[in-house]
């Protein structure tokens, strides 16, 4: 591979890198937006991510075509057929930067994922909580054993038996 090329991808590694962790920190914001009390917090962190992330696949797309125009096509095994073709000193400077990708992609997907468990949580809460003031507009609400609401009189046992 052509040195101009080598540095491209280098330079590429590099701003994916810088991506992913100011990503990984954008995620982090969001959960704890995601534990606050505040819409706002929740919907600036949300917003800051999706254009983190936006960055990051323009980067992904840059990468991809480099690796294209080097002959080893577009897919994620590209970059290791990329990686073979190189002398053993360029290899092992963009095998680290490499590496230390994957692992930061790694890192963001599974903070990603907590993210959504956590969103989809507190979307069943506050589905129960409106449920709970529907049916306590209608006559009450009792809870059983298993901490589930029962709506008043639809209970053959009484409370004290609960």
């Amino acid at each position: 591979m052509a040195r101009e090329s080598h540095e491209a991808l280098a330079q590429v590694l590099d701003e994916q890198i810088a991506a992913a962790t100011r990503l990984a920190e954008g995620l982090r914001v969001e959960r704890a937006a995601l534990s606050g009390r505040t819409i706002e917090a929740l919907h600036t962190a949300t917003r800051d991510k999706e254009q983190l992330f936006a960055r990051f696949e323009e980067l992904e797309q840059e990468r991809r075509m480099l690796c294209a125009t080097l002959g080893a096509g577009t897919e994620r095994s590209s970059m290791e057929a990329v990686l073979r073709a190189q002398p053993r000193v360029a290899r092992e400077g963009l095998q680290a930067r490499w590496q230390r990708l994957m692992e930061l992609a790694a890192r963001c997907r599974d903070a990603n994922e907590t993210n959504g468990m956590i969103a989809q949580n507190r979307q069943r809460q506050l589905l129960q909580l409106l449920g709970l003031m529907r049916s306590a507009a209608h006559g009450g609400a009792t809870y059983g054993r298993t901490g589930v609401a029962a709506i008043a009189g639809d209970s053959s046992r009484a409370i004290a038996t609960a």
